[in-house]
């Protein structure tokens, strides 16, 4: 009894135009690939809003837009210092007296203060997922010492009302 081995049940591998797919073990042509520069569109950090992938993981642009929240809250002291002497003028008295004395560092550092919050609520997550001395680092680290600053510009008069000082 002869035994020959039973024919193959694989089916055969469809046939492709030589024109339309490269051949095998090769990658596909580089007009497919994308750019060398950006990763590709599954990749943390790549991905944008309503696109169907996983969530932004990368900081992003969290560096620059806390350094320029934070420029923007010394500056907006410009447009709240009017509306703070205004409220000096309706709470002292001719005497210079006030039981309201709270008011006016509350209007002027109103406005600062809400922008140095949110660039302290963008800062702290970019310097945690930044590479080290990286733009994004480098950003978050200035917009915390402007920050800083801010906070401790509002804190002299908050203590002064308190009788710290």
């Amino acid at each position: 009894m002869e035994t020959t081995p039973p024919p193959d049940s694989r089916p055969a591998p469809p046939q492709t135009d030589s024109r339309s797919a490269p051949p095998a073990g090769t990658s596909p042509p580089s007009a497919l690939q994308g750019h060398r520069d950006q990763p590709p569109p599954g990749a943390p950090g790549n991905n944008l809003p309503g696109n169907n992938l996983p969530d932004n993981d990368g900081p992003g642009n969290k560096g620059t837009n806390s350094l320029v929240l934070a420029i923007l809250a010394p500056a907006s002291m410009i447009l709240t210092a009017p509306a703070s002497m205004f409220a000096m003028l309706m709470t002292y008295s001719d005497d210079g007296s006030s039981s309201r004395q709270w008011v006016t560092p509350l209007v002027l550092f109103s406005l600062p203060l809400l922008f140095a919050s949110l660039s302290l609520r963008q800062a702290i997550p970019a310097l945690k997922l930044s590479p080290r001395r990286s733009g994004n680092w480098t950003a978050a680290a200035v917009a915390l010492c402007i920050c800083g600053l801010v906070f401790a510009l509002a804190l002299g008069p908050a203590l002064d009302n308190v009788g710290v000082f």
